[in-house]
């Protein structure tokens, strides 16, 4: 009898067969590829403006970039990370204040101590050469 059906057993080893050719292609290999960021290039220094008990957007920046808060609100708000220790900055009315990113590559969040419904984050990534 020659039957065009497919047996049980063929279907599993062709299955396995398959199975086992996707995981070699996904295993690692000696070569690193940097990941690849959409949007703009991180920025080595950026400002952070205060206003109306919001956080201006913030760009993605390099590790260890330079960070210039600036109140233009009338009352003191905080910059202060959610993972504690990271960093933790009060900034007065009408002050301005400057200090260093984080070295760590990842996202930051961040939230003003004073005003709960004020949040944003750090993006922190290398720049990547062409």
């Amino acid at each position: 009898m020659n039957s065009t059906r497919t047996s049980p057993r063929r279907h599993r080893i062709a299955i396995g067969l398959l199975t086992l050719a996707w995981a070699a292609g996904c295993g690692s290999s000696e070569e690193s590829v940097p990941p690849t960021w959409s949007g703009p290039a991180p920025k080595p220094a950026v400002t952070i403006t205060i206003e109306h008990q919001n956080y201006t957007g913030t760009p993605p920046i390099t590790p260890g970039a330079t960070l210039t808060v600036v109140n233009h609100d009338s009352f003191k708000h905080s910059i202060t990370s959610k993972r504690p220790g990271l960093f933790d900055r009060e900034i007065g009315p009408g002050q301005t204040i400057t200090f260093t990113a984080p070295d760590e590559v990842g996202s930051h969040p961040f939230y003003c101590r004073y005003h709960a419904n004020m949040e944003g984050a750090l993006s922190v990534r290398k720049s990547i050469s062409p």
